[in-house]
């Protein structure tokens, strides 16, 4: 099986194909520029240094948010017009049960992306369960109530930007393993946590 992965809702985009169901090939752009512009460039040498056709592509996995809306938005559409394209399956992986595969801890894990104003969006895990729904949050409260006893992971409290497809693919597989039909999707849909700031500042103005 080939996978191709693509992460956006962190601010570096990153993509990844699943080889052979073992070895994984990452690329991140660090280059600063806009995920509109660096994305598909980003797909596509990924898949030209790897020698993978686009038809070769079994599943597509997208890391659907919470996170950057612009960047998610523009992940999620890039994976649903290619794998409809190629009339193949997607997986819709949310960025914090992604984040949690940095942890080898069996015990509880916290995920936290940055929201800016010490805002941020987190999840908790307890092994294999989930134990805090992604939610939009205030960083430190999740710290004092759900960090003592637990790993924390993700960009967070001056941590640097973690989220890339390499998790996302952990993660898809994750679900894949639940032979649960209900995973592969025709589409996926951005996972929203709290109001976009145009839509802030519209209710504002209002």
């Amino acid at each position: 099986m080939k996978m191709l992965a693509v992460s956006t809702s962190a601010k570096l985009p990153s993509a990844a194909i699943l080889l052979d169901d073992r070895s994984i090939a990452l690329s991140e752009d660090k280059s600063g520029r806009p995920h509109s512009v660096s994305l598909m460039h980003l797909v596509d040498d990924l898949l030209n240094d790897n020698g993978v056709e686009p038809s070769e592509i079994d599943i597509f996995a997208v890391d659907v948010g919470p996170g950057s809306f612009t960047g998610v938005r523009i992940g999620v559409s890039i994976v649903n017009a290619m794998a409809y394209a190629l009339s193949k399956p997607v997986i819709a992986v949310p960025s914090l049960c992604a984040l949690r595969h940095l942890s080898d801890s069996k015990e509880q894990v916290v995920a936290m992306l940055d929201a800016r104003n010490g805002n941020g969006y987190a999840a908790a895990f307890q092994g294999e369960s989930c134990i805090l729904e992604p939610c939009a949050c205030v960083q430190s409260e999740i710290i004092e109530n759900y960090c003592k006893d637990a790993e924390l992971v993700g960009d967070c409290c001056g941590r640097h930007d973690q989220s890339n497809a390499k998790l996302v693919i952990l993660e898809a597989l994750a679900m894949l393993q639940k032979n649960d039909d209900d995973v592969k999707v025709r589409s996926a849909v951005p996972l929203y946590l709290r109001p976009s700031q145009a839509e802030r500042m519209k209710k504002t103005d209002n």
